[in-house]
């Protein structure tokens, strides 16, 4: 009874001084086993957990370092790519350009050429019918077919002007 007698005569700010420094005591009697495990590699239960963790965060860092780095090798791949297509694109757009250019020169010359047929043939029509005054129905619509075909290749001139009245006149027989 004594003690619990003079435990009541000890003031409370004592008592939470006293309990403060158990405490760390306790603390620092932890760390110090901790610091000496590690020295000598055999950790304890949260010192292997914070280790671990550690560890990993470590090896992730070093894993989007690489991600980042493969990220910017193919950013500047791909620059590099866009860069060859563009130039082989414009290449070829020019050879197409070129192709189309001699393209519509041919059709061009190719109507000219069929054009003047055209014109000699419808003029061997009106040699030949002008004459006679006269053709079949089968005469006059192959005529009438090369005639269309001339004038929508865009002859026009002695054709319209001096074969077409001609020819419009011609009688049909059977």
């Amino acid at each position: 009874m004594e003690v619990i007698s003079e435990l009541q005569n000890i003031d409370l700010t004592s008592w939470i001084i006293v309990g403060f420094m158990i405490m760390t005591i306790i603390v620092t009697f932890y760390e110090v086993i901790c610091k000496v495990c590690a020295i000598f590699n055999k950790p304890i239960g949260a010192m292997k957990q914070r280790k671990a963790d550690h560890e990993l965060l470590v090896e992730t860092v070093q894993d989007l370092k690489q991600l980042h780095e493969k990220h910017e090798e193919d950013t500047q791949q791909s620059i590099k790519h866009d860069k060859i297509i563009k130039e082989e694109l414009s290449m070829l757009t020019n050879t197409v350009n070129s192709i189309a250019t001699n393209l519509e020169d041919m059709e061009r010359k190719n109507n000219e050429t069929k054009v003047k047929e055209l014109k000699d043939t419808l003029i061997n029509y009106y040699n030949k019918y002008r004459v006679v005054g006269e053709w079949s129905e089968l005469e006059k619509e192959a005529f009438w077919e090369l005639f269309e075909d001339y004038e929508a290749r865009g002859g026009n001139g002695f054709i319209h002007s001096i074969v077409e009245p001609v020819m419009r006149e011609l009688k049909v027989v059977d």
